[in-house]
């Protein structure tokens, strides 16, 4: 239906845009257009369709983020999140000389959490970090069972059968459950790094000291495990001839880790989005600077260390109790990770769309908002915080590529990378009030598509079917294979970046009860008055 108003909102007018960090008091940037006495300035309603898709399983091999740990979810189920890596040698070959009896003091496994430095009101900076991208209530208090194994599972480069990236698949971890090597590696008497294991905000505090004797500290925080020298010793320093000669052959030989995680009864865990590649595993030693004789002087020996990175090929590997409810036009279940499910939308009817190209209008601005279904959502609340998709990310799903406003919006917020591209939009809006970020609901998604539309209209481009997911990060928008493709084969890839994330959302269909609740495509435009 036509209504005639004053033009609210344009895209590609702006070319520097000034963004306010907080999650959730993001402002939608527009102007006021001044009329010219020749032209109306109206905006219409087309046709939409958007309809919920499965996908299942996806690739998870060698994502940059992994989830760990637990989420219970009242809608989408309990995700329960494991993870397997290969290691690396940072120095190839090393040196070691039993002869000069070289004793582990540590073994020390480090990965790092995102993370903000917390300060005293007079500006100095306490030991204690405020955690990002952790899904929780109180994650001090719920904890989990955490075993680090020796992996026995090798993850290939190749996959022999057709010479292309061997692909391995979020729903594998009974495999890796199954090739896992021995008893836990992370066997500390503080049970906080194993039985009780929880993902501390406390600052961990690190001193090295250099061949010139200059004490260097470093404070983060992040996981920290006492592993077992016992077992490092064996397969380390006791290593066969030519297993620690480059990391191709070691990767054989020691195949990786496996992180396990189990409930605790009456626990409700955490789940964390760790950078597991930033990891690495830190063997202290020391030993004597040449061959001792009878009755060696101790206080000769030297400290020395070996480092094995994370960096090898990963997996993440999630367990999902409860599938995706079914696919549908009057809701869509939007969710990331396992049981990944997103949304296939079409745009205009074959008429709307002749009817914009004979009338030649200037098209000013173009968007599709969703409206999430709070009412679904409030049940997802887990411990009175609401974990709700902060984006989505709308793209190009017959040629699996972003639109072209994606590409045009160069606008950047550096305090939060992952609310760049805010003019195209797909940030969620919340509810107003005093309340936090969490205990505010989702009430909206927008995205704008204004740059595509012109493309429609003026040069006559294929309008192709849309994709809808859930993103953990709008700035990549790289792709990862699906275990079975969907849509008849037509959905073989989703986006990297809904693969990873672990959370879900329920959008209004086009079929909903209540019509102001379906998606709306609206399209502002300029066309000549009549006289």
């Amino acid at each position: 239906m036509n209504k005639n108003s004053v033009l609210k909102h344009f895209l590609f007018a702006v070319a520097v845009v000034l963004f306010a960090s907080c999650d959730d008091d993001f402002n939608e940037l527009g102007t006021n257009i001044v009329g010219i006495d020749n032209f109306n300035f109206e905006s219409k309603e087309y046709g939409i369709t958007a309809v919920q898709q499965d996908i299942g399983a996806v690739e998870s091999t060698n994502l940059p983020v992994n989830p760990l740990g637990i989420y219970d979810n009242p809608v989408f189920g309990k995700t329960i999140a494991n993870f397997a890596t290969q290691l690396q040698l940072s120095t190839v070959n090393p040196t070691i000389d039993l002869d000069l009896q070289p004793q582990i003091e540590s073994v020390i496994l480090t990965v790092p959490y995102y993370s903000t430095q917390l300060t005293l009101a007079d500006g100095l900076i306490r030991g204690t970090y405020e955690l990002d991208s952790i899904y929780a209530p109180e994650p001090t208090v719920n904890k989990m069972k955490l075993s680090v194994y020796e992996s026995g599972y090798f993850i290939r480069d190749i996959n022999p059968a057709d010479q292309l990236a061997q692909a391995y698949f979020t729903d594998q971890d009974s495999d890796f459950n199954s090739a896992k090597i021995g008893s836990p590696l992370n066997n500390d008497s503080d049970v906080a790094q194993n039985n009780q294991f929880f993902f501390s905000n406390i600052e961990n505090v690190e001193e090295t000291t250099s061949a010139a004797g200059v004490v260097t500290t470093s404070r983060s925080t992040g996981m920290k495990l006492n592993l077992s020298t016992a077992f490092f010793d064996a397969k380390i320093f006791h290593a066969p001839a030519g297993k620690l000669l480059n990391n191709n052959v070691f990767k054989d030989y020691m195949r990786g880790l496996y992180f396990r995680i189990e409930e605790n009864a009456g626990q409700k865990g955490s789940l964390a989005m760790l950078n597991f590649k930033a990891g690495k595993i830190t063997i202290k030693y020391r030993e004597y600077p040449t061959k001792p004789g009878a009755n060696p002087d101790q206080s000769t020996k030297v400290e020395k260390s070996i480092v094995l990175n994370l960096t090898g090929n990963s997996v993440s590997l999630i367990n999902q109790d409860n599938p995706v409810i079914a696919p549908g036009s009057d809701k869509i279940f939007l969710k990331g990770g396992a049981n990944n499910s997103m949304a296939v939308i079409d745009i205009f009817n074959a008429n709307e769309l002749n009817e914009l190209r004979a009338n030649k209008w200037l098209i000013n601005d173009a968007a599709i908002t969703f409206t999430i279904d709070k009412t679904a959502m409030a049940t997802a609340n887990s411990g009175g915080k609401a974990y709700e998709p902060l984006r989505v990310y709308l793209y190009d799903l017959n040629n699996k590529r972003s639109l072209i406003d994606y590409g045009l919006d160069a606008s950047a917020n550096t305090s939060k990378p992952k609310f760049g591209k805010m003019l195209h939009g797909g940030i969620i809006t919340r509810e107003t009030g005093s309340g936090s970020v969490n205990e505010r609901r989702g009430v909206t998604y927008k995205v704008r598509i204004t740059k595509h539309i012109m493309n429609l209209v003026n040069q006559d481009s294929t309008n192709v079917r849309l994709g809808l997911v859930v993103t953990e990060d709008i700035n990549n928008t790289t792709n990862k294979r699906v275990k079975n493709p969907a849509l008849g084969g037509k959905i073989k890839v989703v986006p990297l970046m809904s693969a990873v994330h672990p959370l879900g959302t329920v959008l209004y269909g086009s079929n909903a009860a209540d019509v102001t609740k379906r998606p709306k495509f609206e399209i502002y435009y300029t066309k000549p008055k009549q006289n």
